[in-house]
């Protein structure tokens, strides 16, 4: 999953639950300007902000093991959007 899926499915879940970014900022415990940043993807943000912003949402994190190394054209494509 790329970093723009995350963004999209984050942002879908906050108006599936027809909150305000002010309110997810509320309850996640952080400001606002980091809501926007993340939605925009102009915020690397750390893992336990990304946490809070998760329980916020109802939603948890999820990891599984891979099936085998990424070939390079994978790689490419998952850390495509670190260099824009």
């Amino acid at each position: 999953m790329t970093t723009k899926e995350i963004i999209a499915q984050l942002t879908a879940r906050r108006r599936e639950l027809k909150i305000t970014q002010d309110e997810l900022a509320r309850r996640a415990g952080v400001n606002r300007r980091t809501i926007v940043a993340i939605e925009a993807g102009t915020s690397d943000v750390g893992l336990r902000r990304l946490l809070r912003v998760l329980m916020a949402l109802d939603m948890r994190l999820t990891l599984s093991p891979g099936v085998g190394r990424p070939t390079e054209a994978e790689l490419t494509s998952i850390f495509r959007d670190d260099n824009d």
